[in-house]
């Protein structure tokens, strides 16, 4: 079955990555760029990367309107400036058909802000990837108000085949979900430097050998999930107050004390039943020593390095 034609819209990092993942995928990919000199970088890059079948399927355009041509579903990836976003997407809607599916890689603006000027909102989203994204398999679909649930469906479909991990963002908010979980911790690592209580090197030893490799199996919640042999109702009654207080802004205002941990409850559940906890834990006990074997050359070469 052949796979739909992919515009990609801007050579920089961002869409190179998305081109290594549609390419590597058996997708025909048209990058398009305005300058000549990042397309020259981009095609060496691409073949650095790719087998040379799949860079067969790679095209590279200067005009929009060629790397457009019968493409079902482009995919943005240009500055970080709505107004020139704006124009963008507006011209992209006159040259491409009207099943073709419009979607920004943006991390910053809001779908109901870029999208403000088209005629049919209803098929455009963000497609929001880690970055890079052939490396970090990730992408958040935000629709706008406008957005048809449907499209929504189309396109996790097609980032599921390509290896990616869809996060449904159910409304639009600045940061959307990454960003938000990532200024969060970044804000309270900040914090703990500014006043003292660790240094820059034992914050991020903190997450590199401790948070990051929970994390690289289980998200916080199934973490504190599998952390309590009642499961996460469990962990939230004997160690939520304590969260609560050390939380930036106390604990009148913990989100310990609202709606959450019910919620949180009832989708550990749903997603795994109770009796199950045991075998997860030691899947994640599992994953985890892998990971520190592999993890182990780095730490021995980190050490001599701090000898030499």
């Amino acid at each position: 079955m052949t796979k739909p034609v992919i515009a990609v819209i801007g050579a920089g990092l961002i869409g190179r990555s998305w081109s290594v993942l549609f390419g590597a995928a058996g997708h025909e990919v048209r990058l398009c760029d305005m300058s000549q000199a990042a397309l020259d970088q981009s095609r060496q890059w691409l073949a650095e990367r790719l087998p040379a079948a799949a860079m067969q399927r790679i095209r590279f355009y200067l005009e929009l309107e060629r790397a457009l041509d019968g493409a079902a579903y482009v995919q943005e990836a240009a500055l970080e400036d709505l107004p020139m976003k704006l124009a963008l997407f507006q011209s992209i809607e006159d040259l491409v058909d009207d099943d073709c599916v419009l979607a920004s890689s943006t991390s910053a603006l809001l779908p109901d802000d870029i999208f403000a000027a088209m005629r049919r909102p209803e098929r455009c989203l963000v497609a929001h990837p880690a970055n890079p994204p052939h490396l970090l398999p990730v992408v958040e679909l935000v629709p706008s108000a406008a957005t048809d649930p449907a499209v929504i469906d189309r396109v996790a479909a097609m980032m599921t085949d390509l290896g990616q991990d869809v996060i449904r963002v159910q409304q639009s908010a600045p940061g959307f979900v990454l960003n938000r979980l990532q200024s969060a911790l970044v804000e309270e690592a900040l914090r703990l430097v500014a006043s003292g209580v660790a240094s820059p090197d034992d914050v991020d030893r903190a997450v590199r050998s401790g948070l990051g490799m929970r994390w690289a199996f289980a998200g916080p919640f199934e973490v504190m999930d599998l952390n309590a042999s009642g499961g996460f109702a469990d962990y939230a009654a004997r160690l939520g107050p304590a969260l609560a207080a050390s939380a930036p802004g106390g604990s009148e205002t913990s989100a310990w004390h609202g709606t959450a941990p019910a919620l949180i409850t009832q989708a550990r559940r749903e997603s795994l039943d109770i009796k199950e906890i045991p075998a997860r834990q030691r899947w994640l006990a599992d994953k985890l020593q892998d990971l520190r074997r592999l993890k182990q050359p780095l730490r021995e070469t980190s050490s001599e390095g701090a000898l030499s």
